[in-house]
Parts: structure tokens; C-alpha cells; sequence
């Protein structure tokens, strides 16, 4: 049966400027909030040395690559982008060089805050991981403490 108030499809690839190209590199969009309403993609690529970093796409297509500043450089290491809001404020993750994890928010003028939950552990693979962003500017997201014990947490701005 064919629906005919659905429009027809369009796909448009998306290929970050420094994404590699070997196996579980390239490009990647935000899984649960990565379009904005305006037509906004907040995401981030993984480049030949398997370091991920954060990028935004305009609606017009303009894309602008970050890296949050205490990230690390090794491999699986890098900035993470989880979720965009309307008015284009990017939540995610980074992982630094001791393989822990913390919290960014990026305003849409390119301003980023950093930030790990009290209680957070510290050793390799804990942390903070920023789950989503809300348009009131309120994180939701889960921290592994030092037992490795999960925990949920709710950042308001």
C-alpha cells in the first residue's frame, strides 16, 4: 500500500573534511539528538589515527569541526557529540588522555564548559557521560564511579 502524504526521500552523505577511511572510521551523527528542528547535525568523525572529534553541520552545509580542550589524542580517545538543541547547543563526552571520561556543553557560538559529576571515578574507562541535552539547558546522563558502579545524573545550567 503506498502512503501518499509521506514525501518522497532525499539522502544527502555526510563526510567530515579528516575522516579516515579504514574500518570503524568516517563520519558520525549524534544517535538520540542529532538534528536539530532547524536542520542542524551535531556529531563527530573518527580521523586515520582512530582519535574522534565533535562537528557541526549547518543547515546550509556548512560544517565546523572542535575538539574540547583536555581531550585526549591517542586512540578511541578524542570529543564525542551526543545531542543538539534548537538553538544549537551541543551536549557530549570526552575522553582524555587517561582514558576517563567528562562532560562538555558547546554554546553555538563555539564557547565550551567542560564539567565531570561529583562522586565520578577517575580510573581508565569511568567518569562522565553525557547522555542528552534539553532546550532549558539541562543534561541527563549516567557516571561510573570509582567501584564501577553506574549512577544516572541530571546537570541543570
Amino acid at each position: 500500500m503506498r502512503v501518499s502524504c509521506l514525501r518522497s526521500r532525499r539522502d544527502t552523505t555526510i563526510n567530515v573534511k579528516g575522516a579516515g577511511t579504514g574500518a570503524g572510521q568516517g563520519t558520525f551523527t549524534a544517535f538520540t539528538d542529532g538534528l536539530s528542528p532547524a536542520g542542524a547535525i551535531a556529531g563527530n568523525y573518527t580521523d586515520r589515527s582512530n582519535v574522534s572529534h565533535g562537528f557541526v553541520r549547518a543547515a546550509n552545509g556548512k560544517i565546523t569541526t572542535f575538539n574540547v580542550k583536555g581531550a585526549g589524542t591517542g586512540s578511541g580517545q578524542g570529543s564525542f557529540s551526543t545531542g543538539i538543541t534548537p538553538a544549537g547547543t551541543i551536549g557530549g563526552e570526552y575522553l582524555d588522555g587517561s582514558n576517563v571520561f567528562h562532560g562538555f556543553v558547546r554554546a553555538a557560538c563555539g564557547k565550551i564548559k567542560t564539567f565531570s559529576v561529583k562522586g565520578a571515578g577517575t580510573g581508565p574507562g569511568q567518569g562522565t557521560f553525557a547522555g542528552a541535552n534539553n532546550p532549558a539547558g539541562a543534561i541527563a546522563g549516567f557516571y561510573l564511579d570509582g567501584s564501577n558502579v553506574f549512577h544516572g545524573f541530571l546537570r541543570k545550567p
